[in-house]
């Protein structure tokens, strides 16, 4: 049967037609009432997403419209209850139910909703509103409820919001300065923190660059920003001068690179001005003092050989350079504690302080400058140094000032000044640049004085190279130190490691400690080093021990780059004779090499290979090849003959080339040439990697031996006292002596020892030198004068010293063997059983 009401209304009204209304509040079709009737026919034409909810149980009846809204709730939700049929929203509905019946109305704007018309649980945002339907005597007899989904509207517009928090977050968080400008007259819409911090602080927001700023208006930049919104050009600047007024009342200068673009609305015409730049001062400063500093040199060079005149070019550059009132160099008398002054530059109407002064009138100034500490001063009348000396600064016209201290063998023999006559804050780049011109200064002073006087020129450079030598010694002293008990822990761990499970740890170990040991015997040869006079070990290496050593040293920068490295073996290691280290140091620059010219994920191959004799001679066994090959930038061909020159480099342009001094591969083909060897390189060029080969001459294998003991079997059963400040060492030490089956006491202090050596009766005195109060030269000889008591045990020195000089002192002491820290444990053994063989020899054992 058709119902004239639900005409021409669409799927729906056949839907409708076609349900069976009886099982429901509603009842039949035929008995529904007219504003039912009514009401349905005026919501089934509506193109709006409308459902009406019936009685208390809130019967569903909708058009089209909501039903592409419920999605695959449709068509099933017609004729359910709202609550059975949502039921993800229950109590939501049941709040519209008992407002809309009570005839109340409820609106909802962007409301969320979880709903499951597909399958799934989904946020929706709705625009709801809800109003009830009235029968024929005006009563609410259901609710009607238009549905408007604006869920793609709410997440276009959150979108939006996280893209402008970002860029909010991205504005305030740039290291460069930005702001916007508005209108014609650049109202300050939005600063960064860089660009407060650059204006120093001030308080923009709202206000007119000219009004806000009107040191940048005096400098011209509100012009410009005028041009730029007229013309809608953008300009840029470079390195330009901005000196801001800061609340201090000081001029603080500035140098920027910026730009000022216009910003258009949808009709092209200028709205706003974004201003965006970098604070370029550090740079241009550092330009600048640059090119004043090779300037000064230049004039150095120029001036002569007088010290005076030398001291005031320097003045005089740093007194301009700094806008200060007065610069001098000084030489220092430090045991009077006076000053003289040759000659000092000054601004006009500053008087002269050439002449003779005392530190003492001005503070106690000489107290930091003997310890080679700058003195850096705001405002004598505020600081401690300079406290009760007021007038003496006020007839000078200092307020302020920096004093850079010039030390020869620890003594203060020189002064560079500046001073200013206001209150100033001298920035670190100033103070930098004083001491360099210091430095500066120095140097070309005393090459002054070594070329008038050339024999005090040559004694200079012998008090130098004493200088040298004590440094070097007492460096390779302090490193020995640590490292005695670092070899002594290692021993230990393997006496403990009774079941090798830290073999490999240990021997990582030694080998590393093995390593630091010889670099500090290297240091001990720098001069020869640097005289190409290397003193080279000689001794069989299996180069798979050099191979594995040198991946384990680069193999931090092999991963750092993620690339994959791959070893490769033809047959068993081949053998050379040579020093370890220094093959491995060769190998290292060359895996090094590798890595930093190879982009990241390359290929790094080590090819192990032996190349056979072609000579008649049944001695030789040919040579052994190392071929280190990458997939990295290669190498141009015009590159590869001056590839191994002293200072030569790859190109400095390429993205991969990370600086240096150019000499890696110079020294690898040198210590190449020491081993008899030749290191040669090659490429198909630039972007096919690289192949460096080393050959070496091969030597037959060491016959193969049952590793013999490192300690005798025999237990050392000796009564030892053990002396060293350092607790760590001594400790160790006297563990490892433990083990070997000696009786070991320990003291800290030479006054210790000399207390325990009556009643120990040691067989033998392992002394340690460099101890404080009483040392191990003054301790030995005391023990000495007790023999009658003690009788003479065997003194032993363990010590970071190790030069001839050093074993002389102690054979003086009454020492009978020297031994240098981080000592050798087993020749420590040796030493320990010939000290107790002799003993039972005297005593007729």
């Amino acid at each position: 049967m058709t119902w004239p009401f639900l005409a021409g209304g669409g799927d729906m009204a056949r839907l409708i037609a076609a349900f069976d209304w009886e099982r429901t509040a509603l009842g039949p079709i035929a008995g529904w009432p007219d504003h039912v009737r009514h009401a349905t026919a005026l919501m089934l034409r509506s193109r709006t997403p409308i459902v009406m909810l019936w009685g208390e149980p809130g019967v569903m009846i909708y058009n089209d419209a909501y039903g592409v809204f419920a999605g695959t709730r449709h068509p099933q939700l017609l004729g359910s209850n709202v609550r059975e049929g949502w039921p993800e929203v229950a109590d939501f509905n049941d709040h519209v139910m008992r407002v809309g019946l009570a005839g109340g109305t409820l609106h909802y704007e962007d409301q969320e909703l979880v709903l499951h018309r597909h399958g799934r649980a989904e946020s929706a945002w709705l625009n709801l509103d809800y109003s009830p339907l009235l029968d024929d005597a005006g009563q609410p007899a259901g609710v009607m409820a238009i549905v408007v989904e604006t869920t793609g509207k709410v997440q276009a517009e959150r979108r939006v919001s996280g893209e402008r928090a970002r860029l909010s977050m991205l504005f305030e968080q740039a290291p460069s300065f930005m702001a916007v400008l508005a209108g014609p007259e650049h109202r300050f819409e939005i600063v960064n923190p860089a660009y407060q911090r650059l204006i120093g602080d001030r308080d923009v927001i709202g206000r007119r660059v000219v009004d806000a700023l009107p040191d940048a208006a005096a400098q011209g930049y509100v012009g410009l920003l005028d041009a730029v919104y007229a013309t809608g050009r953008a300009y840029t600047a470079q390195a330009a001068l901005f000196v801001v007024e800061s609340s201090d009342g000081q001029s603080r200068e500035h140098f920027l690179d910026f730009v000022y673009q216009p910003i258009r609305d949808e009709q092209g015409a200028v709205t706003h001005i974004f201003v965006e730049g970098v604070d370029v001062t550090a740079r241009v400063r550092g330009e600048q003092r640059g090119a004043a500093l090779a300037g000064l040199s230049e004039r150095l060079r120029e001036v002569g050989a007088s010290p005076a005149d030398i001291g005031f070019a320097s003045a005089q550059m740093l007194g301009m350079m700094l806008t200060a009132s007065r610069a001098g160099y000084c030489t220092v008398d430090h045991d009077t504690e006076t000053v003289r002054i040759e000659r000092d530059w000054r601004l006009a109407g500053f008087d002269s302080l050439a002449g003779e002064r005392r530190f003492g009138d001005y503070g106690r100034l000489a107290e930091p400058l003997k310890r080679d500490e700058v003195v850096v001063i705001a405002d004598v009348r505020e600081h401690e140094l300079t406290h009760g000396h007021r007038e003496a600064f006020g007839a000078m016209r200092v307020r302020s000032l920096v004093n850079v201290p010039v030390l020869e063998q620890g003594r203060l023999v020189a002064l560079l000044f500046v001073h200013d006559e206001q209150p100033r804050v001298w920035t670190a780049d100033d103070v930098a640049l004083i001491r360099e011109v210091a430095h500066r200064t120095r140097v070309a002073v005393e090459r002054a004085r070594s070329q008038a006087v050339a024999l005090d020129r040559e004694e200079r450079l012998l008090r130098s190279d004493r200088r040298k030598d004590e440094f070097l010694a007492t460096l390779a002293h302090e490193l020995r130190n640590p490292l005695a008990p670092i070899r002594n822990a290692v021993h230990l761990l393997g006496v403990a490691d009774r079941e090798g499970r830290f073999a490999p740890l240990r021997e990582l170990l030694e080998r590393q400690v093995n390593h630091m040991v010889r670099l500090v015997d290297d240091l001990l040869e720098v001069s020869r080093i640097s005289r190409g006079l290397i003193t080279l070990r000689d001794e069989p290496v299996s180069l798979n021990t050099i191979v594995d050593a040198a991946v384990e040293s680069s193999r931090p920068l092999i991963d750092r780059e993620q690339h994959r490295l791959t070893l490769r073996f033809d047959g068993p290691p081949p053998w050379v004779r040579g020093d370890p280290v220094r093959l491995t140091q060769l190998l290292v620059n060359l895996l090094n090499n590798a890595a930093r010219y190879t982009d990241p994920g390359g290929h790094i191959e080590v090819h192990i290979a032996r190349a056979p004799d072609d000579t008649d001679d049944a001695n030789d066994t040919g040579d052994a090849i190392v071929t280190v090959t990458d997939t990295g930038i290669g190498i141009a061909p015009e590159q590869l003959p001056q590839l191994f020159e002293l200072f030569s480099q790859l190109d400095r342009s390429h993205s991969r080339s990370q600086g240096g001094l150019g000499i890696g591969l110079s020294l690898s083909q040198t210590l190449a040439r020491l081993h008899g060897g030749q290191l040669s390189a090659s490429s198909a060029g630039l972007g096919h990697g690289s192949r460096f080969e080393l050959r070496l001459p091969e030597i037959e294998a060491p016959a193969a031996s049952a590793a013999a003991a490192t300690l005798d079997d025999e237990p050392l059963t000796a009564r030892l006292l053990l002396v060293d400040d350092n607790r760590d060492a001594a400790d160790t030490t006297a563990e490892l002596l433990r083990l070997m089956g000696a009786e070991v006491a320990v003291a800290y202090d030479g006054a210790s020892a000399l207390g325990t050596v009556t009643e120990w009766r040691p067989d033998a005195i392992l002394l340690d030198i460099g101890m404080p109060e009483m040392d191990g030269h003054e301790v030995a000889r005391r023990l000495r004068d007790m023999s009658a008591t003690i009788g003479r045990p065997r003194l032993i020195a363990l010590t970071g010293w190790g030069q001839e000089q050093d074993r002389e002192r102690t054979r003086e002491a009454g020492f009978d063997d020297h031994m240098v820290k981080p000592v050798d444990i087993d020749a420590l053994r040796v030493t320990l059983m010939t000290a107790r063989r002799s003993s039972r020899n005297g005593t007729g054992e």
